[in-house]
């Protein structure tokens, strides 16, 4: 936060930010507007907007696959910030995330051209920097489970067969490859805990940890993790500060899955884990996934999704520390206050674990 008396750094810019309803995009909001800016937000007419209540901010309706309406949306915006003299910046942060093989020509289309109709937009109205949200995916994995990949390394995530996975990389690289006006910076967060009054994959992971539904044992696989609130202050700083075409991870922590269920587990008062399950076993259970997909289609445990689960995200994020100054909160205050707000929500309420 600026200091008393001081000017807010986002003080002087007009924002337009898509996916502004979702779990990041709503701590996002909460950053830019407690540090200056003036807010937009673009959202489908059906998207629930009142947790977003609080806050001074226009809404336009638009879909990422409407490019004429995501262009009016732009214009609007632009013209705002121009006759108030601001200046004009966007953020790019609604993605699909699906794990169902029929899901992925709309991952496609809502991943990959959506991006590309955000920056013809963008490009068409004047905004002069945008920051790219993508995810940790979009670097690859760590093959032996060990080394703290960097935004520098060479793309391996193809062999991972995960339409989520091609289609953030795919979106990425249209963003970064932009050589006109605005500038371009990326955001890749790994996965995201905190309060979530929107929902997140995040919290419902939590949510079967808390009932046991997970089983005694975890999966073979690493995940980078970090808070959301400082995701959302790590793309505020990329926006004042970061550099043209850069690339910042966003994460705090790499834990296994058996190390994250272990501690998710004790801050829930639950059971942990008893032990991994075999890379090579691991492997069977995906191979049987497919198997029962054939006949009748998954929803959470999809082959897919098995299969990212037994993979090492594993990343360090030097860059965004050194260059933007970002100081992420310890991951396990993250996961208490995460767990706390699950409780009290729950209490405020009135409905049953897992109905948030």
């Amino acid at each position: 936060m600026s200091g008393a008396g001081a000017t807010p750094s986002l003080a002087g810019r007009t924002i337009l930010v898509t996916g502004a309803s979702g779990f990041l995009g709503s701590a996002l909001m909460d950053e830019l507007h407690a540090h200056g800016a003036s807010l937009h937000a673009i959202a489908r007419p059906t998207t629930r907007r009142e947790h977003l209540a609080h806050l001074p901010l226009r809404w336009h309706e638009a879909d990422l696959e409407d490019p004429p309406a995501l262009s009016e949306a732009f214009a609007r915006a632009g013209l705002e910030a121009r006759s108030e003299g601001r200046r004009f910046d966007a953020v790019h942060a609604a993605a699909l995330i699906r794990y169902r093989p029929e899901d992925s020509e709309r991952s496609r289309r809502v991943n990959v051209q959506g991006t590309r109709h955000v920056l013809e937009a963008a490009v068409a109205h004047g905004v002069r920097r945008l920051c790219h949200v993508s995810s940790v995916v979009a670097c690859g994995f760590a093959p032996d489970g060990r080394t703290e990949l960097t935004e520098e390394v060479a793309f391996n995530g193809a062999r991972l067969r995960s339409g989520y996975v091609t289609t953030k990389r795919h979106a990425e690289v249209l963003a970064l490859a932009l050589s006109v006006p605005p500038e371009v910076v990326s955001c890749l967060p790994g996965a995201v805990f905190g309060p979530s009054p929107s929902g997140s994959n995040t919290t419902r992971f939590l949510q079967h940890i808390e009932r046991g539904t997970l089983g005694p044992f975890a999966p073979p696989g690493s995940l980078s993790v970090v808070g959301v609130a400082d995701v959302a202050r790590g793309i505020r700083l990329a926006l004042e500060r970061g550099r043209h075409g850069r690339r910042y991870l966003l994460c705090e922590s790499n834990l296994t899955l058996r190390e994250l269920q272990t501690r998710a587990a004790r801050a829930l008062g639950v059971r942990p884990p008893r032990a991994s399950v075999p890379p090579w076993l691991w492997r069977g259970v995906v191979g049987a996934a497919s198997l029962v997909s054939r006949v009748r289609p998954l929803e959470e445990a999809t082959p897919e999704a098995l299969r990212l689960l037994g993979t090492h995200f594993r990343f360090s994020a030097a860059r965004a520390r050194e260059e933007l100054g970002w100081r992420p909160r310890p991951f396990d205050e993250v996961l208490a206050e995460t767990v706390a707000w699950m409780g009290s929500s729950r209490a405020e309420d009135g409905r049953g674990a897992g109905e948030l």
